[in-house]
């Protein structure tokens, strides 16, 4: 019995640790980004709950994917390969193609 208590502190404790860990690294990795306004990317931002860029950086070279909350739907896009200076002066133009952006904007309005 004391066996299986300590056991369960063990794991308990290391839960709890492997949690705190990856909750300050999940913060650690958030920025907030700008873009460029302008047709349907600015309207897009404004009119969704959520719009999120996950992105690594590999030398010259970005892979992003985009994120967008409209309601209780979430839409994942493709993962996408971008040059690093156009990542930093138009992320979401970057890693969303425009016919997408146009196609989840107007589902804004229905």
């Amino acid at each position: 019995m004391k066996n299986n208590m300590k056991s369960c502190l063990a794991f308990s404790i290391a839960l709890l640790l492997l949690s705190v860990s990856s909750a300050a690294h999940a913060e650690q990795g958030l920025e907030k980004l700008y873009t460029k306004t302008g047709y349907p990317f600015e309207p897009l931002v404004k009119r969704s709950q959520l719009v999120r860029i996950l992105y690594q950086r590999q030398d010259e070279t970005v892979t992003c994917r985009t994120e967008v909350t409209q309601g209780s739907i979430v839409w994942q896009g493709q993962e996408k390969k971008a040059r690093h200076d156009d990542f930093i002066t138009e992320p979401l133009r970057s890693c969303l193609e425009r016919s997408e952006a146009k196609r989840l904007l107007k589902n804004t309005y229905q």
